[in-house]
C-alpha cells in the first residue's frame, strides 16, 4: 500500500514538474510577442492581465516555500508574533535588521559579542534595537524560548549561495547564511537598501519572500502549541 502510494505521489509530483517547465516557456514565448503591441487601450487591459498572473505566481511560490519550510527544512521553524510586526515595520522603514531565533541547537558557540537584553519579544523593543541611532543596530538579535536575550551579536560568514550573488545582498545575508550552515537556527534579514524580508535556514537563503502574512503562517502554529503548554490563553 505505501509503495503504491509513494509510486502515485512521484507521477503526480513530475507531472508538476512538467506542467511549470511549460508554463515557463509559454512566459519566454510571451515576452517575444512584446514588440508587437502598440494599441494603448488594448496594452492596458493586458497589463492588468499581467498584474493578476503575477499575483497568482507570487501566492504559488509562497505556498510552495512554506511546504519547503514545514515538510523539508524544518517543520518546528516559529516566529514569534512581535518579531513579525517588528520586522513588518523595520522592512517598511528600510532599516536593515538580524534576528536569530534558535531551536534545538545551542547558539552560544557561534555567536560573538552582544548585550544581554533578556525581554519578552515585543516589536517596540526589536524596532528600538534596530533603530539606525542605535548603538546596536549593525549586529544580531538572539531570540531564545520566545524571549530577546542578546542584542549587537556577531555571527560567522559564509559566502552568499551560487546563483544570488546578482542580488547584490549584503554583510547582513551573509551573517545570516553562515550562522544556518552551523546551526539550525532560522535567521530573518531586513535589507537596510532593498526592504526585503528574507530567511536563512539549513545553509540556504531564501532571498525577498515577500509578504509578512508567510511569516506569521510559517510560526503560528508552534507559537499557539508553546502557549498551550505554557497554560497560557
Amino acid at each position: 500500500m505505501n509503495q503504491q502510494k509513494d509510486e502515485n505521489r512521484t507521477v503526480e509530483e513530475e507531472a508538476f514538474r512538467q506542467k511549470l517547465e511549460d508554463l515557463k516557456v509559454r512566459l519566454v514565448n510571451l515576452y517575444q510577442y512584446l514588440p508587437c503591441l502598440k494599441q494603448c487601450s488594448y496594452l492596458g487591459r493586458l497589463l492588468q492581465q499581467v498584474f493578476e498572473l503575477r499575483e497568482i505566481l507570487d501566492q504559488l511560490a509562497q505556498g510552495f516555500l512554506l511546504t519547503h519550510l514545514k515538510c523539508c527544512v524544518s517543520a518546528d521553524a516559529t516566529i514569534p508574533e512581535g518579531a513579525v510586526l517588528a520586522v513588518s515595520r523595520l522592512s517598511a522603514s528600510r532599516y536593515g535588521a538580524l534576528i536569530v531565533i534558535e531551536q534545538a541547537d545551542d547558539l552560544d558557540v557561534y555567536l560573538r559579542g552582544g548585550v544581554i537584553i533578556d525581554s519578552v519579544v515585543s516589536a517596540p523593543i526589536l524596532e528600538s534595537i534596530f533603530y539606525p541611532g542605535n548603538q546596536l543596530h549593525d549586529g544580531a538579535v538572539l531570540i531564545r524560548n520566545m524571549r530577546v536575550i542578546k542584542a549587537g551579536c556577531l555571527l560567522p560568514f559564509a559566502p552568499i549561495p551560487a546563483g544570488l550573488e546578482s542580488l547584490g545582498l549584503g554583510t547582513r545575508h551573509q551573517a545570516a547564511v553562515g550562522l544556518s550552515q552551523v546551526s539550525d537556527a532560522l535567521v530573518i534579514v531586513v535589507s537596510e537598501d532593498k526592504g526585503w524580508i528574507s530567511l536563512a535556514l539549513r545553509g540556504q537563503l531564501y532571498p525577498n519572500i515577500g509578504t509578512v502574512a508567510f511569516l506569521q503562517k510559517l510560526g503560528s502554529q508552534k507559537e499557539a502549541r508553546s502557549r498551550s503548554i505554557n497554560g497560557q490563553s
